[in-house]
């Protein structure tokens, strides 16, 4: 029996490596990196407007789906040990087709890794805009603490000079004692 189910009485299992299962895979690898690559292009837009909650919930998102390309590719990876060459597809139509969304899935992958690269460059420069931001703001504050506190001190340290608290040898010699 095919499909991941036992084959004889030994309990030993068999892979379905018929091409259509082939195409099938290749399929959904191209749909998965298709909205990856969607959900990459909004990523930036949101690191862009600094709508992080938003953010956040794209990014979970995403890793579903890394998660879900993570077990396509584990799938598929009994084909890389066949020869293409050795495959018998159903019709000329199914292997071109299938042939065509395998190119265009390294094309999607090679963009969805550029555009993470991007990403991850631009949510590094804003983290250090917003480290400057909070270190500003934290300058200011102790800055701010700091004048407040030398306010609030008692005023007995300041030195009056008036002629009543003067002394004899500080007074002005035009004007007398």
């Amino acid at each position: 029996m095919v499909g991941n189910v036992p084959s004889n009485q030994e309990g030993r299992f068999v892979t379905d490596l018929s091409t259509s299962k082939l195409a099938s895979l290749i399929g959904k690898r191209h749909a998965c990196l298709e909205q990856l690559l969607k959900l990459g292009v909004k990523q930036s837009e949101l690191i862009a407007s600094g709508e992080i909650g938003t953010l956040l919930r794209l990014l979970s998102v995403k890793n579903q789906l890394v998660v879900s390309l993570q077990s396509i590719e584990q799938q598929l990876s009994p084909f890389h040990e066949q020869k293409p060459e050795n495959r018998q597809w159903d019709s000329d139509q199914q292997h071109q087709e299938c042939s065509r969304q395998a190119g265009e899935c390294r094309e999607l992958l090679d963009q969805v890794m550029r555009l993470e690269s991007e990403n991850e460059m631009k949510m590094i420069q804003r983290r250090d805009q917003v480290s400057r931001q909070l270190q500003t703001a934290q300058s200011s504050a102790s800055a701010r603490k700091a004048y407040h506190a030398q306010d609030s001190r008692p005023q007995s340290n300041h030195l009056a000079l008036n002629s009543v608290t003067a002394s004899p040898s500080h007074l002005d010699i035009l004007t007398g004692p």
